[in-house]
């Protein structure tokens, strides 16, 4: 299991309105509520597919040239959550990390931080935990 990082407002909740727009003005990532995503166990070999829910968003991965849902979002939380592993090289780094850009590009569309399962807040410009 992952760690989960979260896009929000430190005080109150984003409204789903308002992260809609916020996705359809980023480059690279788009409305997923429309699509479902097949994963393979590599263990077993079973394919898994999932619906994907309102909010949740899929980023473009300009190495493999394929769409992949990354960000997920709660409405009973009034944010969004992605895995802190697919922002491993942004945190060792390298800020021209695909998923790291628009994550950033989100919370600052948004006024919002970047904050860990543990209330760390990352710094957008060096994607460090402060």
């Amino acid at each position: 299991m992952g760690y989960s990082l979260y896009i929000g407002l430190p005080e109150e909740e984003l409204d789903i309105e308002e992260w809609m727009e916020a996705v359809a003005a980023t480059d690279g990532c788009r409305d997923a509520s429309e699509s479902s995503h097949t994963a393979i166990n590599p263990k077993t070999g079973e394919s898994l597919s999932l619906a994907s829910a309102e909010g949740d968003v899929e980023i473009y991965d300009p190495e493999d040239g394929q769409w992949h849902g990354a960000i997920l979002w709660s409405e009973s939380r009034g944010k969004a959550s992605f895995n802190s592993r697919a922002i491993t090289r942004a945190i060792n780094g390298d800020l021209s990390d695909p998923l790291w850009i628009i994550v950033r590009s989100l919370a600052m569309q948004l006024g919002a931080q970047i904050s860990g399962e543990e209330g760390e807040v990352y710094d957008l410009d060096t994607a460090q935990p402060q």
